[in-house]
């Protein structure tokens, strides 16, 4: 009789570490912003956009150089935007076609397009 209800409480017992193993302690709601997502979504959100509006606001100052608005930077950004680049040798950052001199200036300005759009001075003229 005590063997069986030992094995009875062990079955118990193995059951409910079964159950808090599975079901797992309930975990605090993570912050909410006042969109409804999470705090962290909306920083990682937030922090994403502020380089691609800062990158769209560089790019539209080089485009501006050639004196016309058309999304297409003619002047090569390898060469710090003060030679005219070519279209064989292309780049789409976004919504712009950046031209280069060489295809090793635009491979090299695409390993990392946001930290190179955003390194550009834009020469006066």
């Amino acid at each position: 009789m005590l063997m069986r209800f030992t094995c009875h409480v062990a079955g118990c017992l193995a059951l409910a570490a079964l159950l808090v193993a599975v079901a797992g302690c309930p975990k605090k709601k993570a912050a909410e912003t006042d969109a409804g997502f999470p705090a962290d979504t909306a920083k990682a959100a937030k922090s994403e956009a502020e380089p691609t509006a800062a990158v769209e606001a560089k790019l539209a100052q080089a485009d501006l150089l050639d004196g016309k608005a058309d999304k297409i930077v003619t002047r090569c950004a390898s060469c710090a935007l003060r030679m005219n680049g070519t279209s064989d040798h292309t780049l789409k950052v976004l919504d712009y076609t950046l031209y280069f001199c060489t295809e090793r200036g635009a491979k090299t300005f695409a390993e990392d397009t946001t930290k190179a759009v955003l390194a550009l001075e834009i020469p006066e003229g």
